[in-house]
């Protein structure tokens, strides 16, 4: 729980840049890979890049990280998702 005293700092959609934005994502894809789960991994950065701002990418892209997924190959899968820049 956060102190009184402390400040609280809350970045929404509206107001987050597209770096802020996609560093937040990668890192719960990232969390989901330490734990194994690869599917949920994949299937949370596609879904975050299609609505994240100015975040589109071509459907080609997602193929890889589709691929990953259901071939549970952990590297191919962090390969996609660190690959967004």
């Amino acid at each position: 729980m956060a102190s009184e005293n402390a400040p609280f700092f809350s970045l929404t959609l509206s107001t987050m840049t597209r770096e802020q934005y996609l560093e937040r994502s990668k890192d719960r894809a990232r969390a989901l890979l330490r734990v194994g789960r690869t599917r949920e991994a994949v299937a949370g950065m596609m879904m975050d890049m299609r609505k994240g701002p100015n975040c589109g990418v071509p459907h080609g892209i997602h193929a890889i990280g589709i691929f990953a997924a259901a071939a549970g190959d952990e590297a191919l899968a962090r390969a996609y998702i660190e690959g967004f820049a």
